[in-house]
């Protein structure tokens, strides 16, 4: 474009000097030519600029992040003269429509149109606009290109996904009935075939008969308990100081770590309590699929503008839980105040595992880090470009 505005200009230049020096019709008709030339064009651009029409379709306005929903676009010329040059602009930076690179320009006859049906894929969770988002209309000669901006952009909200999660693999390992405190959620689920010498205090219904039948000492069944630990899930929401797109990611992996834990709760019968800030310490039950759905539902409003330190979250929700519990951690920002508001915690009986989501550690979360694996409490570091399913399974 650049390269034809310089050549159209000397032609102006030359035609003028041509005309100066010379005179006659021959070369004042190409001088004006060449001076009604850019008019002509920019009028052209701008007459196309005012009647092309463009209509967009989005199969729904709400979504789950990382699903493909139907899109389609049609651009129009309902006129009587050919649109040359018509180029769509698509919004990228949080969402994906396939096959959207390959197109370039659209050359409209009359009465004729362009339709698009494709697909579209939202990237991160919130409100935001897709779409298209401007248009590039361009004259014959390329000299001249009127941006069109797009006003009525389709906006979507994106839901969190739920992540599932085949195996925890972070929880703490199961203990020995004889062996662990008691447990305010225990239960017995299954009995080997193994047997121990008969403890006073045993149920006989513990008693293996044939065993002791054939040893003449009274021998007991030995159960293989599975506890009931109730799992806390403390949720970090202070606002993340970084660019947005960053933010936004971090957000999007703190909010579905939460939700694929209590997720996997729900599914393997496991009581939770999820902790955090909004508006005041909110804590959320998750007994049943009715209790998960809820807290999904909370989810699409939930802002990261909290002003309690997940520290004070901490702090606040140990007066409302009974020990041997597995404590979860979901932070963006790990500091010298949430470990020692840990140490207390694990020295009880409590296992706990923090999930610190960001891209970079300085040199104080890192000499924290090293801290808490000598305390005991096992940790892991989500970056950016991590799956948190991924990192909950391993």
């Amino acid at each position: 474009m650049l390269l034809n505005r310089i050549i159209l200009f000397i032609l102006i230049i030359a035609s003028g000097i041509f005309a100066t020096f010379y005179g006659g019709n021959v070369s004042y008709a190409f001088f004006y030519m060449t001076i009604f030339v850019p008019v002509i064009s920019f009028l052209y651009t701008f007459y196309v600029y005012v009647r092309f029409r463009l209509f967009q379709e989005i199969g729904q306005r709400v979504v789950v992040k990382g699903d493909m929903t139907y899109y389609a676009f049609t651009i129009a010329n309902e006129d009587y003269i050919t649109f040359r040059s018509v180029k769509v602009n698509f919004l990228h930076d949080k969402s994906t429509i396939t096959n959207a690179e390959s197109i370039q320009e659209y050359c409209l006859l009359p009465n004729a149109s362009e339709t698009l049906h494709t697909t579209l894929r939202c990237n991160y969770r919130g409100e935001y606009y897709v779409g298209a988002s401007s248009i590039d209309i361009t004259d014959f000669l390329y000299l001249f290109k009127i941006t069109y901006p797009i006003r009525s952009k389709l906006k979507v909200t994106v839901l969190p996904r739920v992540v599932p999660i085949g195996r925890l693999n972070m929880a703490p390992p199961q203990k020995d009935v004889k062996q662990a405190p008691f447990l305010f959620h225990q239960e017995k689920e299954s009995m080997d075939i193994e047997t121990r010498k008969y403890d006073m205090g045993d149920n006989l219904k513990q008693v293996h008969w044939k065993v002791t039948a054939k040893r003449n000492e009274l021998f007991s069944r030995k159960f293989n308990s599975n506890p009931k630990t109730e799992m806390v899930i403390l949720m970090d929401l202070t606002p993340i100081d970084s660019d947005n797109l960053t933010s936004i990611i971090i957000e999007d992996q703190i909010l579905e770590g939460t939700l694929a834990l209590a997720n996997y709760c729900k599914d393997n019968n496991t009581k939770a309590k999820i902790y955090y800030e909004q508006d005041g310490l909110k804590t959320i039950s998750i007994r049943s699929k009715m209790d998960f759905d809820m807290f999904y539902r909370l989810c699409v409003d939930i802002r990261f503008n909290a002003k309690m330190s997940i520290d004070q979250v901490l702090s606040e929700s140990t007066d409302y839980i009974y020990d041997n519990n597995f404590y979860i951690i979901i932070t963006h920002n790990l500091t010298l105040d949430l470990y020692k508001r840990m140490l207390p915690i694990s020295e009880k009986g409590n296992d706990i595992t923090v999930l610190l989501v960001c891209d970079k550690l300085n040199q104080d979360q890192e000499d924290i880090l090293f801290s808490l694996k000598l305390a005991g409490i096992s940790y892991r570091h989500i970056t950016r470009e991590d799956e948190i399913g991924e990192v909950l399974n391993s």
